[in-house]
């Protein structure tokens, strides 16, 4: 049964994952090889929990007991004990191959975890002792308040330890997980990935950015249209991911990075964070569509907010039956996921049986 937690990383996704767990009833504690990082980590939980009162989520004595259950591990060594191991180091494979090299020494009973939402989970325990006890738990961030857990098997993953990690993940944190093979993008990075791509060659300069985006949360019931999204996510980071998923699946014509996106991060347009990306801003708000970005996407395409959401939701479908007919997760997961993770009414399979001509 775990008990005690180890957390890995002491940064944005790493202290949501020590405060998720200590406000689920776990003892936490957390390593980070930065003195800075763990020095901040209290005022850092401290200052989640607080929002988690104020939002009545937790009581003040909830959350004092969280902040008391988590406590800073200078040097990996004080790891020893726990009973899962939680990394959440920065998306560097050597980094990541090296610390559970080490601490599937210093923790030879305990789960390994990591929480990479881009590597091959195989290859980062390829260092590792005992890989059996080791898979992928990737949290979406953050994880305070996002339901969607992908659990990652790799090839050596035991049967044993995943059904460990599962119902800790959903018993003891009251998470929503749901079953991935190790493959490039797992679920959600990989199906929503023509979200992101086809959205960009299907809009065209007639129609534009706000249109697209109007189109998709009036007739799809998005929180968010593809445009608005990649400039809250920010254009160069999502702008990395598909060029990952475009290598490792061996760069099919679907998943090629976007010419106006690529145009748009050498501008240093990365969206809100710079004050421009497909949209402009002001003080973090946008004030209306950058013309520089229209002017970047192809002549043509679709013919009207209509036509561009039937056609983006058909991309979003066909991916997503790929991911089902590789293996690498049930029907039934995938739309879970997607609607966990994107906040989206439904999920692609769920429009699949709508039919094409349906409206959500």
């Amino acid at each position: 049964m775990i008990r005690r937690v180890a957390v890995v990383g002491a940064g944005t996704m790493g202290a949501g994952i020590a405060q998720l767990c200590a406000q689920s009833g776990f003892s936490v504690k957390v390593h980070d090889p930065r003195p800075e990082a763990l020095a901040a980590l209290k005022a850092r939980l401290k200052k989640g929990l607080e929002t988690g009162v104020l939002k009545g989520k937790l009581t003040p004595r909830q959350a004092d007991a969280a902040l008391q259950a988590v406590s800073e591990a200078p040097a990996l060594a004080d790891l020893a004990g726990a009973d899962l191991v939680l990394e959440a180091a920065p998306e560097d494979l050597a980094l990541k191959q090296g610390l559970f090299a080490e601490l599937s020494e210093r923790c030879p009973d305990a789960l390994l975890a990591t929480n990479t939402s881009s590597l091959s989970v195989a290859a980062v325990f390829a260092r590792a002792r005992a890989p059996e006890r080791a898979l992928g738990v990737h949290f979406f961030n953050p994880p305070v308040a996002m339901r969607l857990v992908e659990m990652v098997r790799a090839p050596q993953t035991s049967p044993e330890a995943f059904s460990a990690a599962w119902d800790f993940v959903l018993s003891g944190l009251k998470r929503t997980p749901v079953d991935v093979k190790d493959v490039p993008g797992f679920i959600v990075n990989r199906a929503m990935r023509p979200y992101y791509v086809a959205s960009q060659r299907l809009a065209g300069r007639a129609l534009g950015v706000a249109a697209a985006d109007e189109a998709c949360r009036t007739l799809g019931g998005v929180p968010m249209g593809p445009f608005e999204l990649m400039d809250l996510i920010g254009l160069d980071v999502n702008l990395a991911i598909t060029k990952s998923l475009y290598a490792a699946l061996g760069r099919p014509e679907r998943f090629a990075p976007p010419a106006p996106q690529e145009a748009l991060v050498a501008r240093g347009a990365t969206g809100r964070k710079a004050g421009l990306g497909f949209y402009l801003y002001d003080r973090g708000r946008p004030v209306g569509e950058n013309p520089d970005a229209r002017e970047l996407l192809l002549e043509g395409g679709a013919a009207g907010g209509a036509a561009f959401w039937d056609s983006l939701r058909g991309a979003l479908v066909a991916e997503a039956e790929r991911v089902v007919s590789e293996g690498t997760a049930s029907a039934a997961d995938v739309d879970v996921a997607v609607k966990l993770a994107m906040n989206f009414p439904k999920g692609p399979f769920e429009w699949r049986r709508e039919g094409t001509a349906a409206r959500p």
